[in-house]
């Protein structure tokens, strides 16, 4: 499971604010990513079909020869009224509302939103259908930090579906093989270099 590079800066209610691409960072932290994985046996790319989920997972598929196929039902969550850039904006200004709902670790509570059981069963059911597609083989699912935060609490049997800060382009792992077993998270090795270039 691999979280979506950098999204490029957006003004809440613009044409982007829905689906905003990579900011240059993004591309650089998706680059490195495909570098890190270009060894790596992958069998197949999924993705969600925004912009900055799909473009992560294309420099992922190019170093296997694969196509990048698309799921909708990898995307975030579904935020009701909170959409268009209004979750951001709510969050950076720590409007009351937003302070108050974030302080329960959960998805429910967004006006209109997907609510939280129902991210965790569409993320679990798409995540678990394509694994045992690929039984035995390994697959890069790109998508974002709140799916793989749902996934992973869906699995661990955690409260909260907000319980962990994914990074960009980290890689989280999971084995499925009668059970799920969790091998890494939150793994950024393939970021340190481009740390080291900034210095």
């Amino acid at each position: 499971l691999i979280r979506h590079g950098r999204s490029a800066d957006i003004v809440p209610g613009s044409a982007e604010s829905s689906d905003p691409p990579l900011h240059t960072e993004g591309e650089r932290q998706a680059a490195a990513l495909g570098r890190r994985l270009s060894n790596a046996r992958i069998d197949a790319v999924y993705s969600s079909h925004l912009k900055r989920a799909h473009d992560t997972a294309l420099q992922v598929a190019m170093h296997h020869g694969l196509d990048v196929t698309v799921h909708d039902d990898l995307e975030e969550v579904r935020l009701g009224d909170w959409s268009h850039g209004v979750f951001r904006k709510m969050a950076a200004s720590a409007d009351p509302a937003f302070v108050e709902w974030s302080a329960t670790g959960r998805w429910d509570g967004v006006p209109n939103g997907e609510g939280d059981q129902n991210f965790r069963d569409r993320v679990t059911a798409r995540i678990e259908a394509l694994a045992a597609r690929h039984d035995g083989g390994c697959i890069a699912v790109v998508c974002h930090g709140g799916v793989i935060n749902a996934y992973l609490a869906e699995i661990l049997g955690t409260e909260r579906s907000l319980w962990m800060m994914v990074e960009n382009t980290s890689i989280t792992t999971v084995k499925i093989a009668g059970t799920r077993s969790v091998l890494t998270l939150n793994d950024c090795h393939h970021l340190y270099d481009l740390v080291t270039e900034l210095d």
